[in-house]
């Protein structure tokens, strides 16, 4: 009787273990997902606000683009301490309401120019928010399911481009640029109310106590985690190739009219979604290589065929190929990077990881601005495809000399 007692008990403890569908691992998905529909409601709305107000758009467009990241690099590897120090949820709730003051600051801009200090607030708000919003996903997900948590968040994520970005242009177009910011800004309040309702003791109940350093203080996590360099390296040849597109996009659908730009986002979040269903538990069991390979070159071939589109259906398989190779890179690469990480870096990791949207996407604009005045609009495309295939090439190379533990094994701290 007793054994069987022990045997049961066992068994709960190993379930438990395993559990990932808790309240707090659903409130999190749902935070990860306003957060972002604030931000993605502007991706179709920035660029035309700006010429609207003036702007030029091979000049005033990708510094404004460009400046919303040039303060996340500067702030992205301190949150990833303050996570650290003062818990996942703080840090989560502080970036949400950047997010949406930021989102209302653009209703007051006056001229293309006033669009810049606003997009470098809302760019502290998403140098925040997204690494403690991962974060909390690492600490409550079991390592035998991490690629599988890091694919549901990504789908939840994935969902916003589904309808933010098509919303938002349509309350444009037919509403005014106000009633747009608005919808912007009252995505990222509810991503905020869903924050302060999460366990701060739950996301946080995985972290070790600080460690003392040699002077009796505690110490921090680096401010740039050096397991997550060659994953940001990788992950830099796939943010990239957003630069043309948050910035050119919704300029290419107009200058070949390929219809809304928002029905780009929409075909590639429905694909992501599915991609991210199979990609998280297919990186589990086999491998990070099997997804963050594939997904790369997945990303080229949409890089490749938006370099050439002349017709909206051909513009919308753009967002299909797109939409599957980040659908299959996301998970990889972020559980990839967790896997290399030990627990008490595991904050600065995702820090380090994020730093990539900032330096491709962000800092990538101020290279794609004055490419796409000798090359075209078109062409700034395919040529960051070109930089997708060799990070793939990049990642096979790097992972044969230095490879990763199989997911089934304990990371480092686990």
């Amino acid at each position: 009787m007793n054994e069987s007692l022990r045997l049961i008990q066992l068994l709960r403890i190993r379930l438990r273990r395993n559990e990932l569908w808790t309240t707090d691992f659903v409130l999190t998905l749902l935070a990860g997902h306003f957060m972002f529909a604030g931000y993605t409601a502007t991706l179709t709305i920035i660029p035309p606000y700006a010429i609207d107000l003036g702007g030029d758009p091979a000049y005033h467009l990708p510094i404004i683009i460009g400046a919303f990241g040039v303060v996340g690099l500067a702030i992205r590897p301190f949150g990833g301490q303050w996570i650290y120090t003062l818990g996942p949820k703080r840090v989560a709730v502080a970036g949400t309401i950047i997010v949406a003051l930021g989102s209302i600051s653009y209703i007051f801009a006056l001229s293309p120019w006033w669009l810049m200090p606003m997009r470098m607030l809302q760019g502290v708000g998403l140098a925040l928010g997204p690494v403690a919003t991962s974060t909390m996903i690492a600490n409550l997900a079991p390592h035998t399911r991490r690629g599988e948590a890091m694919a549901y968040m990504g789908n939840a994520i994935n969902i916003s481009f589904l309808y933010a970005p098509f919303i938002a242009s349509f309350l444009y177009e037919y509403a005014g640029s106000h009633n747009a910011f608005l919808f912007s800004a009252v995505a990222a309040s509810i991503a905020t109310v869903t924050c302060l309702k999460i366990s701060a003791s739950r996301i946080s109940f995985q972290q070790p106590a600080p460690s003392a350093s040699a002077s009796g203080r505690p110490s921090k996590p680096p401010l740039v985690a050096r397991s997550a360099l060659f994953p940001t390296l990788v992950f830099l040849t796939y943010t990239f190739t957003t630069a043309p597109t948050n910035t050119y996009l919704p300029l290419l659908a107009h200058e070949k009219n390929l219809g809304n730009p928002g029905l780009y986002y929409t075909v590639f979040s429905m694909v992501s979604m599915f991609a991210m269903a199979v990609a998280g538990p297919v990186a589990d069991r086999f491998g990070r290589a099997t997804v963050i390979v594939p997904g790369l070159v997945a990303v080229a071939v949409a890089m490749f065929i938006l370099n050439g589109s002349f017709f909206q259906a051909m513009f919308l398989s753009g967002g299909f190929f797109a939409g599957l190779g980040f659908g299959m890179l996301q998970p990889g690469v972020q559980s990839f990077t967790v896997d290399r990480a030990p627990m008490r870096e595991r904050s600065a990791a995702m820090a380090t990881l994020q730093q990539a949207w900032d330096v491709g996407g962000s800092f990538g604009a101020f290279v794609i601005g004055p490419v796409q005045g000798v090359i075209g609009t078109a062409n700034t495309f395919g040529l960051t495809g070109i930089g997708a295939l060799i990070g793939a090439l990049g990642f096979i190379i790097g992972n044969a000399k230095s490879p990763t533990k199989m997911p089934g094994q304990a990371a480092a701290g686990d």
